[in-house]
């Protein structure tokens, strides 16, 4: 949930009366039963970021080329960023990779089963997988087909695009088959995450999705934006900057509360002004892009907070605009710390909108 807090004070004044009778007339404690949006308490993937191998600097574990976008014959490295924020803890998280879709019959996920069946029946115990399209772990190698454009039909109209899908798992259990489910082309997922009972794990366990990366007839390449740092208060933290911070006295149902039993936290506590460091030019020109006017574009970036504890006061920001370039203190956000001491993450995705993003991540220690 998205919660600003800069009309907060004004829309109590204005539903001061109603929100009042409610809670006058009615047993509930005035309660918002969701988490924020940016609130890690769940097994999840926050970023799976692309790289490719540059292939002029003749390492073999240099992957600083282009993000989303790749040649036909490149291989890319797909990083996730993913953690488990359960508090009741279990089993370690697993991640599985499982690639081999390469421009499914109408460019949808669901194409991909099809052509997965193999890869799939050796995650059923069916077989050892095809080599080279299974991957467990935060990172997977991929390499495009030769012929991953040149096989996709002459389009009506703009040139030929390549698209190479590639499913994950983050699983904090054991990976294994599901019966099919739905009367849809889409039908179900048929790999799910089961506990050491057999039973099959919610979505507070188990995280399936995928990426995607593309191959352009003109080459062309998108490379991941470029972040500098995380700003803490103004100053960029370096790479394994461990921050220390006081404890919110707000509890977390307390910040659950709405209308008359609210507290705002923002106000009540210490926080912490967050931006991303990136530089002016972060976003790269978006060929084909223009206005009404007939002026090229540039990429939209913005930046996804995360955190496993705490709050944000806005969990998404707009870093620069297609026309506008590059946003000021607009960009800014506030994070307000959790009430419980100890030891917490704080992620910041940078993507644009062509698929590319670049993770940093940092630890925040929290004292009474």
């Amino acid at each position: 949930m998205n919660r600003s807090r800069g009309s907060r004070s004004l829309r109590r004044s204005l539903l001061l009366g109603g929100i009042a009778l409610i809670c006058g007339l009615t047993s509930g404690s005035c309660a918002v039963p969701f988490d924020p949006i940016g609130l890690v308490n769940s097994v999840r993937v926050m970023s799976v970021d692309v790289n490719t191998l540059d292939l002029a600097t003749e390492d073999a574990n240099d992957f600083s080329g282009g993000g989303s976008y790749a040649r036909p014959g490149d291989t890319v490295r797909l990083t996730m960023t993913a953690y488990d924020g359960r508090e009741s803890g279990g089993e370690p998280l697993t991640i599985v990779w499982i690639a081999g879709c390469f421009n499914p019959p109408g460019n949808q996920y669901y194409g991909c089963y099809q052509q997965l069946g193999e890869v799939f029946a050796s995650l059923s115990g069916g077989g050892p997988p095809p080599a080279g399209l299974i991957g467990t772990g935060p990172f997977f190698d991929l390499t495009l087909p030769a012929d991953i454009v040149s096989d996709v039909p002459e389009p009506d109209s703009g040139e030929r695009v390549g698209t190479a899908y590639v499913f994950f798992l983050a699983c904090a259990g054991t990976i294994g088959p599901v019966e099919q489910d739905g009367d849809t082309s889409a039908g179900s997922f048929p790999i799910g995450c089961f506990d050491a009972s057999g039973n099959q794990l919610g979505p507070e366990s188990f995280v399936p999705g995928y990426t995607q990366v593309y191959a352009f007839e003109d080459e062309r390449l998108n490379q991941n934006p470029l972040v500098l740092g995380l700003s803490w208060d103004g100053a960029t933290l370096e790479a394994d900057a461990i921050q220390e911070v006081a404890a919110c006295t707000v509890t977390e149902e307390e910040r659950k509360m709405s209308g008359c039993a609210a507290v705002d936290e923002f106000t009540e506590c210490t926080t912490v002004k967050l931006d991303i460091d990136v530089p002016d030019d972060v976003a790269e020109a978006d060929p084909g892009a223009q206005d009404a006017e007939g002026n090229e574009l540039r990429e939209v970036v913005w930046v996804s907070y995360f955190a496993s504890g705490g709050e944000f006061e806005s969990e998404t920001k707009l870093i620069s605009d297609a026309r506008d370039g590059i946003q000021g203190d607009t960009r800014t956000t506030r994070w307000v710390p959790p009430s419980e001491p100890g030891i917490y993450q704080i992620w910041a995705v940078a993507r644009d909108n062509r698929g590319g993003s670049t993770t940093t991540t940092h630890t925040v220690t929290v004292t009474d």
